[in-house]
């Protein structure tokens, strides 16, 4: 296994101006819990454009499949943010429950789902009205949210149960629940659905699942306080933050063995890929930065300065 260090980079500070964005990007939407802030990034220029103030401490991100919308979830305001990501504005404030953190939307862009951490539930909204649809019960301590890529089911990570939900799209209900490591946070589902991965925060590991019978598959071993995780290069690669060990674990999804670990900023917490599906974006808690890598060399190509206590959780990328 090979264990690369950080190597020097350019660090892209750029001053926050307002641009006439076109919506044919891609931007990398960075929540900045400590700053109240959300960096938009442009991903091919590597540098941010704009930041936007949000109270609430934005935490979780989910982008419209038409990337014209961008939900953030806002724990300390109880519901979400919707940005219009052409003008960079925020242009309604949802309260949805107390514990707003892990939001994602489906492929249709119709619906959004929200994960309360103190209710134990997850809302559903309607992207059109912005009106709870309906509150499904689920695991303790919700976090992690991912929607099948044909729509039909909506996963759970709960951190307090150690397990994983399986929801039903069409009727809403939880059709199986199954149990994983030791608080899992962060999930990911392949592009094909046949798999899930589940970052277990105390455990230091990610248990794979088959998504059909929602079996476990493999566990496998990480760094310590793994977050969150990302696949890319054809779900070929999965990538893990481990956030005590300011690194990222590159797994081999055929073999399940850990290739490589890249060093990162400090206290790595949210991780989404570039719709390149090569280069992969790491919000660095503690650094207050983005780490880009480049998951063919296996090295950090670039850091991108943020707003304070970047957190980034979710998938947090226009297409």
């Amino acid at each position: 296994m090979l264990r690369l260090k950080r190597i020097p980079v350019t660090l892209a500070i750029v001053t926050a101006l307002r641009c006439s964005a076109s919506l044919a990007a891609p931007y990398a939407y960075i929540s900045n819990q400590l700053d109240d802030s959300v960096s938009i990034i442009d991903a091919e220029k590597r540098t941010v454009i704009y930041t936007v103030k949000l109270s609430g401490k934005p935490a979780g991100i989910a982008v419209a499949p038409a990337g014209d919308k961008v939900y953030v979830s806002t724990p300390e305001a109880h519901g979400f943010s919707v940005l219009d990501a052409k003008s960079h504005g925020v242009v309604n404030k949802v309260t949805v429950s107390e514990g707003a953190l892990g939001i994602a939307v489906d492929h249709e862009g119709q619906r959004i789902y929200v994960a309360d951490w103190y209710n134990n539930t997850v809302s559903v909204v309607s992207a059109q009205t912005l009106k709870v649809i309906k509150i499904i019960t689920v695991g303790e301590s919700p976090s992690g949210l991912i929607v099948s890529p044909d729509n039909r089911w909506l996963y759970v990570a709960n951190r307090g149960s150690d397990s994983v939900s399986k929801i039903s799209t069409e009727t809403l209900t939880v059709k199986q629940t199954t149990a994983v490591g030791k608080h899992p946070f962060g999930i990911i589902t392949t592009q094909s659905g046949d798999r899930l991965y589940t970052a277990n925060v105390e455990s230091d590991d990610v248990t794979v699942l088959d998504a059909a019978s929602m079996k476990p598959i493999a566990t496998i071993k990480v760094g310590s306080l793994p977050y969150a995780v990302t696949l890319a290069l054809n779900d070929s690669r999965l990538l893990v933050t481990n956030q005590t060990d300011n690194s990222v674990s590159v797994i081999d999804t055929e073999t399940f063995k850990q290739m490589a670990v890249i060093d990162v900023g400090e206290k790595p917490e949210g991780i989404s890929t570039h719709p390149d599906d090569r280069h992969v974006y790491v919000a660095n808690w503690f650094d207050s930065t983005v780490s880009v890598l480049d998951v063919k060399t296996l090295q950090v190509v670039d850091t991108i300065k943020v707003g304070e206590g970047a957190r980034g959780f979710g998938q947090f990328f226009s297409k």
